[in-house]
C-alpha cells in the first residue's frame, strides 16, 4: 500500500500544502487548520520525513517588497526597511509592478516560488484572489499604502481621506471657494480616499464641488502639467489647486512657470507628499508630510512578529496620521486675509 504523503494530508484536510508544512515545523497556523490537519494525519497514518521536511521548509531570510514605482515615498520606505530588517538578518527582494494587475500577480507568484519568507505589498483590488491564495498557504502578506479590499491580512495604511480633508479645509478657511483638485488613478484606495477628502471638506463648508475642477490623472508629472494648463485656460479658473502627490505637483509648477505665473501670488497650491525640494522652492510649498519612518517601523514589527510566531491570531489594521506643513504657497489667501503662517 502506498504511503500517504504531505499532499494527501493537505487534500484530506482541505488546506494548502504550505499550511501542512508549517504545522509539521511547529509554526503558527490557524486553530481550525491545525485541528483538520491533525485529524487527517490520524486518519491516514501519515509519518513525516524529517530530513525532507527540513530541506523544504528552510527559511530564506528574505522579504519581498512589491510596489508600483520607486518614487520618493516608496524609496523612503525601502530605505528604512533595509536598515531595520538587515539588523535582524533579513535581506529584501524588490519587485516593480506599475500598478498593473498582471505584473502584480507575476511578482506575487515569483515571490512565492522563491520561498520568500514574507511579502510587503502596495497593490490593487484586482489582485485580491492571488493575495488570498497566498494567505491560505500561511505566507505572511502585509499590505501598505494602497489597500487590497476584501483581504483579511495585516495592513499599514495612511489616513489619506482625513489628511486631504484637513488640507482642503485649511484652503477654504483661507478664503478659497473655487479649488481645483488633481488626483491619481481612482482604481486604487489612495486616489479614491484623497479625492473623497477633498469632497468632504467642501461638504463640511457647505460648498458644492464643481466637477469641472476635478482632474483624474495617473500620478505622473505630465498629469499635473496638463491639469494646471486646463485650469489656467478656464474662463473662471480656480484660485487654488490641491495635488494628490508630489510628482503631479512638479508638473503643475512647471506649467505655472511656463505661463509666467507664480505660486503664492497668482494661485495657491497645496500638495500631498513633502519631499525636501518643496521647502526650497520659493515661496515654499504647503504639503502633507507622510510619516515614512513610522510606517516602516510598523511594517518591520509586523513582519518580524509573523515570522517568529509572536503575532496575534487576528490581522492588524494600523492607520497612521499625516502632518500639514504650512508654507508660502498659500500666499494669495494670506495676503487677502492679512494672516501670516510659518512652516509648522
Amino acid at each position: 500500500m502506498k504511503k500517504p504523503t504531505i499532499l494527501d494530508v493537505a487534500d484530506t484536510a482541505g488546506v494548502a500544502v504550505g499550511t501542512v508544512s508549517r504545522y509539521l515545523n511547529d509554526q503558527r497556523i490557524r486553530k481550525d487548520n491545525r485541528t483538520r490537519i491533525e485529524q487527517a494525519i490520524a486518519d491516514l497514518g501519515y509519518r513525516a520525513n524529517t530530513l525532507a521536511r527540513a530541506m523544504k521548509t528552510e527559511r530564506t531570510n528574505t522579504v519581498g517588497y512589491l510596489v508600483p514605482k520607486f518614487d520618493e515615498f516608496n524609496s523612503g520606505i525601502l530605505t528604512q526597511l533595509v536598515r531595520s530588517l538587515r539588523a535582524r538578518g533579513y535581506s529584501i527582494v524588490t519587485f516593480h509592478h506599475s500598478d498593473e494587475a498582471d505584473a502584480i500577480n507575476e511578482a506575487l507568484e515569483s515571490a512565492s516560488s522563491r520561498r520568500i519568507d514574507a511579502i510587503i505589498l502596495s497593490g490593487t483590488h484586482e489582485v485580491t484572489e492571488k493575495v488570498q491564495e497566498l494567505l491560505t498557504g500561511e505566507q505572511p502578506v502585509i499590505i501598505f499604502n494602497n489597500d487590497v479590499p476584501g483581504v483579511e491580512t495585516d495592513k499599514v495604511l495612511v489616513n489619506d481621506e482625513a489628511a486631504a480633508q484637513d488640507a482642503v479645509s485649511r484652503m477654504i478657511d483661507f478664503g478659497h471657494t473655487r479649488i481645483g483638485v488633481v488626483t491619481g488613478d481612482l482604481n486604487g484606495s489612495t486616489g479614491q480616499n484623497r479625492l473623497q477628502g477633498y469632497k468632504k471638506a467642501h461638504e463640511q463648508a457647505g460648498l458644492s464641488v464643481d466637477e469641472e475642477l476635478v482632474y483624474v490623472g495617473n500620478w505622473g508629472q505630465l498629469d499635473g502639467y496638463t491639469a494646471m494648463d486646463r485650469f489656467l485656460g478656464m474662463e473662471n479658473p480656480p484660485s487654488a489647486v490641491f495635488f494628490s502627490n508630489y510628482l503631479m505637483t512638479i508638473g503643475g509648477l512647471d506649467c505655472l512657470s511656463s505661463n509666467g505665473k507664480q505660486v503664492g501670488k497668482d494661485i495657491d497650491l497645496v500638495t500631498f507628499d513633502d519631499p525636501d525640494m518643496f521647502r526650497l522652492i520659493p515661496p515654499g510649498i504647503t504639503a502633507i508630510e507622510q510619516p515614512i519612518e513610522q510606517i516602516a517601523r510598523h511594517l518591520t514589527e509586523i513582519v518580524l512578529s509573523r515570522l517568529d510566531g509572536t503575532a496575534p491570531d487576528h490581522p492588524r489594521n494600523i492607520r497612521v496620521n499625516c502632518a500639514l506643513k504650512l508654507r508660502g504657497s498659500l500666499g494669495v489667501a494670506r495676503k487677502a486675509s492679512g494672516k501670516t503662517h510659518e512652516d509648522s
